[in-house]
């Protein structure tokens, strides 16, 4: 018994990490933007947000941890943007999407750098890439609305800002975290 609640101390922060994961797969055959999409969706957040506080409070911060909230914000991320794309395409003009390709390049030369590096895939959890992933969390929320234009100017400026932010943290500390 006492086994049991020292393993589960140890890796809830990973179990609800988890569950992010498997929510995300969810998302996959739910129809986009339904009830049972958001509320779904709404879960995954949740759970976001959970993780790292139960791993600082918890004292289980650990690097696997932290490679797997940054895979299954990757996989997250994808889902939703996969599941949006037609929405998106049809109410975003293509210089918008010029941008998102550029900051998305940018940010996928930066983790193969990274990755080649310092050998991990774990990224700054700056608070601007958790503006930048707060932001993209509410992208479904004005998907369909007239703001989504304005809204999409806001998160790209602060993605470039992110990534400059984190390279600067990563060259200053030549670490990740």
């Amino acid at each position: 018994m006492l086994y049991n609640c020292i393993w589960m101390k140890r890796n809830l922060a990973n179990f609800i990490t988890s569950l992010r994961i498997l929510g995300t797969i969810v998302l996959i055959f739910l129809p986009t933007l339904s009830k049972q999409y958001l509320i779904v969706h709404v879960f995954t957040g949740i759970t976001d947000a959970l993780d790292g506080y139960v791993a600082r409070k918890t004292n289980t911060v650990s690097s696997f941890g932290s490679k797997l909230d940054t895979a299954s914000d990757l996989l997250f991320y994808s889902v939703m943007m996969f599941k949006l794309w037609d929405i998106l395409h049809a109410n975003l003009p293509n210089y918008v999407w010029t941008l998102i390709y550029i900051v998305l390049l940018l940010r996928a030369i930066y983790y193969i750098l990274v990755g080649v590096v310092f050998k991990t895939l774990s990224s700054k959890h700056s608070i601007m890439n958790k503006v930048v992933g707060f932001l993209m969390f509410i992208l479904p929320f004005v998907a369909n609305n007239k703001l989504l234009l304005y809204y999409s100017f806001i998160i790209l400026t602060i993605a470039y800002i992110s990534l400059v932010y984190e390279i600067i943290l990563v060259i200053k500390d030549r670490k990740i975290s």
